[in-house]
């Protein structure tokens, strides 16, 4: 597992009357743990879409392994690229284990249906996320945090190799951004994959990110290594509030100053 690179190539994301991101030259590597942040509207859940194929830049291009993304046929870039939208369309009226398992599309044999290293993987992912005694649980029942535990299962089974979030943290209480953050990070330390994910928590950055891409809401984006761009100082120029730095531990982070 891992080890496709994602990189982004002269990037320039727009929306109509505003450009959000110029010339952005990226490489999402294996074994990175990208935090992207920004505030509301600067361009990261448009790098989101774009990161993932599902939508073009106004200028520049993505790449996977060096091929152009939108060349590549969308089963194998699933194989390779997973992607958790900050928003869910539609009602799913199925189990939480049926839900997790289609997950497992990409990698389902045609009309063969799912195998049980399919079924075996999903019910591995929901434990990841300590789902196990909710599988039966319909997943319409389920809160806001929970749901949102069975969405990144789901992205787990499907096991890609580059990991695109789009706020993975929202609606999960403390315990559980925690264990998600942490989770991602040793899966990118220990199976060699990307992750990249939009943040609003800068509890978190500082203590588990090792890159960053910072939009800055004029146009202008960074993008680096995370002891290298996370400064106080940059921070609150990128959200517009006062900070304060406090190192405990391993790494640091970053807490409003109120």
């Amino acid at each position: 597992m891992g080890g496709a690179t994602l990189a982004c190539v002269g990037v320039e994301l727009a929306v109509p009357g505003r450009v959000l991101c110029r010339g952005l030259d990226v490489r999402f590597e294996p074994g990175q743990v990208w935090a992207v942040l920004g505030r509301n509207g600067t361009g990261k859940s448009t790098l989101v879409h774009v990161l993932a194929g599902l939508a073009q830049p106004a200028a520049g291009r993505v790449e996977l392994d060096g091929r152009r993304i939108e060349t590549i046929d969308p089963r194998s870039r699933a194989r390779e690229v997973g992607i958790l939208l900050q928003l869910e369309d539609g009602v799913y009226w199925g189990s939480v284990a049926d839900y997790v398992l289609l997950g497992r599309f990409p990698h389902a044999a045609g009309w063969a249906g799912y195998a049980a290293q399919d079924v075996e993987a999903a019910a591995a992912a929901l434990e990841l996320v300590h789902m196990s005694d909710l599988a039966a649980r319909r997943y319409s029942t389920l809160s806001g945090g929970e749901r949102q535990r069975a969405r990144i299962a789901q992205l787990l089974a499907q096991q890609p190799s580059t990991f695109v979030m789009d706020e993975p943290l929202q609606h999960l209480d403390l315990a559980h951004q925690a264990h998600v953050i942490a989770l991602m990070a040793t899966r990118a330390r220990d199976h060699n994959e990307t992750a990249v994910m939009v943040l609003h928590e800068p509890l978190w950055i500082g203590r588990a990110c090792t890159h960053v891409v910072i939009f800055g809401g004029d146009g202008e984006v960074e993008a680096g290594a995370a002891d290298d761009l996370l400064t106080r100082e940059r921070l609150e120029h990128t959200y517009g509030c006062a900070l304060r730095e406090v190192s405990q531990g391993e790494g640091r982070c970053f807490v409003p100053n109120v």
